[in-house]
């Protein structure tokens, strides 16, 4: 018997289906993809989930682009947060590049990122250490960066769940499994991107991730 090859096979068996039936069978959907899982920050990428698909800590940061915490050390349950100046951009001007952990969870815990405009967070824009990067060069997985037009970014991300005043913010849950000691953890993996746009093109952009449990 001469056996199709399986691509072919496949399409042969399609297409009986479709002739019996009168139905194409309905093609499952590929699960959502986190929206931040890693941000470039020119040649250095900073991961912000571990290998293992658990949160990503502070020294990712610190490894990358030098410390610049604030506070130095984790004290009185105080968020962390790191600052950074890179070179500015043709378009947005100064911008500042902030990481900082969850208010709530763990200080060591890498869970948010945002590119602002210098002066949007003076609490926290103390003494920022200088990169050598170009602000445009402050890159997400998903492709996005300053710069970018509204339809780009749409292409790059989809429809917002809110889009108000220039400032478009999108959501994803995704589901996540952890396995401990021969154990099997399941949880829902909540990641966010906001854009805001100013005379039609990126200025600033920020991500989030946690656990909504």
């Amino acid at each position: 018997m001469i056996r199709l090859p399986r691509v072919a096979a496949a399409s042969v068996l399609l297409g009986i289906g479709v002739a019996l039936t009168g139905f194409a069978p309905v093609r499952r959907q590929q699960p959502a993809k986190p929206l931040l899982q890693y941000l470039m920050v020119g040649t250095k990428r900073i991961a912000f989930e571990s290998p293992e698909h658990t949160v990503a800590r502070f020294r990712y940061v610190d490894q990358a682009l030098g410390a610049a915490r604030r506070p130095r050390a984790s004290r009185d349950g105080r968020p962390m947060s790191a600052c950074y100046r890179p070179v500015a951009d043709p378009l947005a001007g100064p911008v500042t590049l902030l990481f900082e952990s969850d208010e709530m969870g763990d200080t060591e815990d890498l869970t948010e990122f945002e590119v602002i405009p210098v002066g949007s967070r003076p609490e926290v824009e103390r003494g920022c250490a200088k990169l050598a990067v170009a602000a445009s060069a402050i890159v997400t997985d998903r492709g996005i960066r300053l710069g970018l037009t509204r339809l780009e970014v749409m292409r790059l991300l989809g429809t917002p769940v809110r889009d108000r005043d220039d400032v478009a913010e999108f959501e994803v849950t995704t589901e996540r499994t952890v396995r401990t000691a021969g154990a099997e953890d399941r949880y829902d993996l909540f990641t966010s991107l906001t854009v805001t746009f100013r005379d039609g093109r990126v200025v600033a952009f920020s991500g989030a991730i946690g656990d909504t449990d």
